[in-house]
């Protein structure tokens, strides 16, 4: 009896460990497949909705080459910082942490797989990672990343074409928590002579206190990939520099 409980054993723990899958081996791949666009520009449009803020629909030329060069040209003022315009594996997979395989998982009737990513420095901002990865394809479907200072964070990418895993649409979703309104602003309320029920309702109509919610979507097309473009390109400026928001 007791040799047919240790073989159960061994066969329940083999089947177990057939089953968990190396979430390293897992972001390699999305690693390489990435890593043969050794440079490319695209065309991006973005949309902002945002309650806190209108802002028109921008249009963006985005420069990229490996492994971190990236500049922007764009007409007008464009407020979308530079990495969030040009998503990739790299801002994810940067640095040293810890990868855990939750779980394959069906998203958009595609098979995924979960792996949280944990960073093991103390000083990174990032608190944790959520990772939907393709299991066929090897690219990002979705991201979940909870950080020290900025919230929650969730993204969900779109391909047309997964061969060089960069994608065809990015909607990022965002929730910041609650913003004090600076206090210049608060002081001018509070210099009247009003009740304070009166300044607490008027601080909160000038936005004291409102939450920041929204999502923003960027459209990419025109991808041109391997094209060679100089490190020269990405020499900036001080004109362009100024245009432009890092």
């Amino acid at each position: 009896m007791k040799k047919i409980l240790i073989t159960l054993f061994l066969i329940t723990a083999t089947f177990v460990s057939a089953q968990t899958k190396d979430p390293n081996k897992i972001l390699d791949a999305v690693r390489k497949k990435f890593n043969q666009a050794k440079d490319y520009q695209v065309d991006v449009n973005v949309k902002l909705d945002m309650s806190f803020i209108k802002v028109p629909d921008m249009n963006v030329k985005v420069f990229f080459k490996q492994p971190d060069k990236i500049k922007l040209q764009a007409e007008g003022f464009a407020m979308i910082p530079k990495q969030g315009l040009n998503f990739s594996p790299a801002q994810l997979l940067k640095g040293d942490f810890t990868t855990i395989y939750v779980r394959s998982e069906t998203l958009d009737s595609r098979k995924t797989n979960v792996i949280k990513i944990i960073p093991n420095s103390d000083s990174s901002d990032v608190i944790l990672s959520t990772l939907w990865i393709d299991a066929a394809e090897s690219v990002i479907r979705k991201a979940e990343t909870t950080s020290k200072k900025g919230g929650t964070t969730k993204i969900e990418l779109s391909y047309d074409n997964t061969k060089y895993g960069l994608p065809s649409r990015v909607k990022l979703f965002f929730n910041l928590g609650e913003m004090q309104m600076p206090s210049t602003l608060s002081n001018q309320t509070n210099e009247n002579k009003d009740s304070d029920d009166k300044n607490r309702r008027r601080n909160k109509a000038i936005g004291e206190g409102m939450s920041l919610k929204g999502s923003v979507t960027m459209n990419y097309k025109n991808y041109q990939i391997n094209k060679g473009i100089p490190d020269s390109f990405f020499v900036e400026k001080e004109k362009e520099k100024k245009k432009t928001i890092d």
